[in-house]
């Protein structure tokens, strides 16, 4: 097959290309991405086939960087995860059935926030060393990404984990209110997309952001609880902060971070 983008036959859905966006009157402007949807009707163009990525970009293609394309089938969950994630959707089941590879616990998103400078002497965990009062925050950015890079899953913050015990209490999220611009759950769940989604992740998280999270708020035992359901991503997804692109997946029922070469067998193994 030849590897010209600006022949349509030549151009498949899933597959992974470099593109010039619409927008850039330089032409000079790359991204990479893999094909959503084939724009052009015409069976070639000179500029090349104008595409939108599964990130949103449009534009045309001036590079195809690989034959092989992802189906549709290929980027549903399992079996065993389309099960858990259809049949377990009743949050005090999810609550009572407590912690595992689907399903994690926080008790709050801004307990970091009023961190000040005279308590650096006093902090021993590494994280709050080294991203102060956005801790708290970026806890949850990496356990999102987490399940977004594994099989999905649900955050349910609002419970505070017994670790001695299988005893886990429900604290609701209202003593976090006080500390939004608007005190009630609308803000909370604005709080979410503006301070973590859009600091900490890629931009198509945010911009297509139905596609991979959704976010509801029940109560239970009448404490407000903030359920974030997971979908499946069809591709990696790095966080961003202080300059740094990390990476998380899920290990049974924990978040753990992975690097170098890691990165690259894990994300062959499960992206492709």
């Amino acid at each position: 097959m030849s590897q010209d983008g600006n022949i349509r036959e030549n151009l498949k859905i899933g597959m992974e290309v470099e593109i010039n966006p619409q927008g850039d009157k330089t032409r000079k402007e790359l991204f990479r991405g893999q094909i959503q949807e084939l724009l052009t009707n015409a069976p070639q163009h000179s500029h090349g086939i104008l595409v939108r990525l599964l990130s949103g970009e449009i534009g045309r293609v001036k590079k195809i960087l690989s034959n092989s394309f992802v189906s549709e089938e290929s980027r549903r969950p399992t079996d065993t995860v389309k099960a858990f994630l259809r049949e377990e959707q009743n949050l005090k089941e999810l609550v009572s059935n407590g912690e595992n590879h689907f399903v994690e616990f926080k008790s709050s998103i801004l307990w970091s926030e009023g961190l000040k400078a005279s308590d650096e002497g006093r902090v021993t965990s590494y994280e709050l060393k080294e991203y102060g009062t956005a801790t708290s925050r970026f806890i949850i950015a990496k356990t999102l990404a987490a399940m977004l890079n594994s099989d999905g899953g649900h955050l349910i913050i609002g419970i505070k984990e017994s670790k001695s015990a299988n005893n886990d209490e429900i604290i609701g999220i209202e003593s976090e209110f006080h500390k939004l611009n608007d005190p009630c759950t609308d803000g909370y769940r604005r709080m979410i997309t503006d301070k973590i989604i859009k600091p900490f992740f890629p931009s198509y998280i945010f911009n297509h952001f139905n596609d991979y999270l959704e976010i509801v708020f029940e109560k239970i035992n009448g404490k407000s609880l903030c359920w974030i359901r997971v979908n499946k991503s069809d591709r990696k997804v790095f966080l961003y902060i202080k300059g740094k692109e990390l990476f998380f997946v899920r290990v049974d029922a924990t978040t753990r971070q992975i690097i170098g070469e890691k990165i690259v067998d894990y994300c062959n193994k499960r992206f492709n």
